[in-house]
């Protein structure tokens, strides 16, 4: 059923993907010959009064929506005639293109609503559940039980805000409440090795609140939550690339399905994570300005204005060349690292 899911949610995002391409071509007045989710010989299929062909194919690694003159874009021969991707200004080509990826985060900002608003937030309370021998916290007497108020001047409501709190501080200060009294303390943290940072050594109660939030809350919570979210996975990539680690954290297809099955994806807001997860990613990853995605194409059509749309045709080839050797490059890295790493 996990596995079903999982598939539901992708081509879903496909899906949304594609209808994002489909309509700002539409609206545009490009005309779309093929909508399809999935590849391969269609095993459904059939033509709307606009003449476009939507199908559903059988490998469900994608899809793909064609529109007339995209297909030509590397070439000489370009198609000018009505209705032809070659024939929209540079602004309503680079608006088609990144329509795709613009759907996708919008839909993950509409779901990520949906959960403020419908479902909440479980926030684990900042109680201590247990203390690590020989820890700093076990050093300075904190116990089981005590309640995080405060870390460097920051409130805690969560206990997921205590490594944000403490940050790459190497000793701090803590209040917590333990029978009804305040206790302020200050201390040097330990450096682990393993986690190659400075660690105070406690770990949660698992106490949590589910916390809902009304119309305005939820409003500005999953807005603040997508660039929020982009920001710190680009820090946490530098700091894997800085601590030659970044490789392991790459994951495939392999990786998403043992993901999916952590996150519970037999209940619904497991499916609706893991629904925003991919989503984020894949407007992202699209966005690269990698050769064959639509990000890579918005590229090339910028540098092809500046050159006066007269760029060598072994230029354009060689484009496409290094766009393969990527993509592909990419693809091996993450399947090994599924196999050998997760």
């Amino acid at each position: 059923m996990i596995y079903i899911n999982l598939l539901i949610i992708f081509l879903i995002i496909v899906f949304i993907h594609e209808l994002g391409h489909y309509l700002v071509a539409r609206f545009f007045n490009a005309h779309v010959t093929d909508f399809s989710i999935g590849f391969g010989k269609p095993f459904y299929q059939f033509k709307d009064r606009n003449n476009t062909v939507w199908k559903i194919a059988p490998i469900p690694l994608g899809g793909y929506v064609k529109i007339k003159g995209l297909d030509s874009i590397f070439s000489k021969n370009s198609i000018s005639e009505s209705g032809s991707f070659q024939t929209l200004s540079l602004f309503k080509k680079i608006c088609v293109l990144l329509a795709g990826s613009v759907f996708n985060i919008i839909s993950a900002w509409f779901v990520l609503f949906i959960i403020f608003f419908f479902f909440g937030i479980t926030t684990f309370l900042p109680i201590i559940g247990s203390v690590m021998e020989n820890s700093a916290a076990s050093i300075n007497d904190l116990q089981k039980g005590d309640k995080i108020i405060e870390i460097n001047q920051i409130k805690i409501s969560d206990f997921q805000d205590i490594p944000m709190a403490i940050g790459s501080s190497s000793s701090i200060n803590i209040i917590v409440e333990r029978n009804n009294k305040i206790i302020n303390k200050n201390f040097d943290l330990i450096f682990n090795n393993d986690l190659n940072k400075y660690i105070i050594g406690i770990s949660s109660s698992e106490d949590f609140i589910i916390k809902k939030y009304n119309i305005y809350e939820s409003l500005k919570n999953s807005l603040l939550f997508i660039p929020n979210y982009y920001i710190s996975s680009i820090n946490f990539l530098k700091k894997s690339y800085n601590e030659n680690t970044l490789s392991n954290q790459l994951a495939g297809p392999i990786g998403i399905v043992k993901m999916a099955d952590q996150m519970k994806l037999n209940k619904i807001k497991g499916v609706l994570l893991l629904f925003i997860v991919i989503s984020l990613f894949v407007g992202l990853f699209n966005l690269l300005p990698i050769p064959l995605l639509d990000g890579g194409h918005i590229m090339y059509f910028i540098i092809s204005r500046i050159f006066s749309n007269s760029l060598p045709e072994f230029v354009t080839r060689m484009y496409l060349v290094v766009g393969i050797a990527i993509i592909s490059f990419l693809f091996i890295v993450v399947t090994f690292n599924d196999i050998f790493y997760k």
